[in-house]
């Protein structure tokens, strides 16, 4: 069985580099000869690409938007920590990017937190979807995913209008 550090030594790179590229992770860029090499190399070898960790498809289809949202930050015991706002990037049935989120307290909670988005375009501007912050970039501006809990007919069928329409 061929491994990501074998496929590393022989194409002369470190194993993270090999791994972000197998798997097509964002960070750094590389040249398209180097992915080329490092893919070319790992099937030559007969790296099983099965193994790789992420099956890179997405379980629901993305729709870029820009939607103003109200933002709570929620305790793990259900307490409002924060209020604010931010916009929605882009969104699907399982979670939405955010971006230009403002927060009074210009933070987050260390200890367990989950987030609502109540929408503040008619006519879903009278649903909250709950979830939890999955993902943070911040690279001069600060980007969040939001992964969404299981979702309720009523929110789920007003979503569908904005997130597949």
């Amino acid at each position: 069985m061929i491994t990501q550090v074998e496929i590393a030594h022989r194409v002369g790179l470190d194993v993270s580099s090999v791994n972000k590229i197998l798997n097509r992770r964002q960070g750094p860029v590389f040249r398209k000869e180097t992915i080329r090499k490092v893919f070319k190399i790992a099937k030559d070898m007969g790296y099983d690409f099965g193994r790789l960790k992420y099956a890179h498809r997405r379980r629901f289809p993305r729709k870029d938007i820009s939607l103003g949202c109200e933002l709570y930050v929620y305790r793990k015991d259900g307490s409002l920590y924060d209020q604010g706002v931010a916009t929605v990037r882009d969104i699907s049935l399982g979670g939405a990017r955010l971006c230009d989120v403002t927060l009074p307290t210009g933070s987050l909670p260390v200890t367990p937190f989950t987030v609502g988005l109540r929408p503040m375009t008619k006519p879903i501007d009278d649903i909250e979807i709950q979830g939890q912050i999955v993902r943070l970039h911040a690279n001069g501006t600060t980007i969040f995913g939001v992964q969404f809990g299981k979702l309720d007919g009523t929110i789920e069928k007003k979503l569908r209008r904005i997130a597949i329409s």
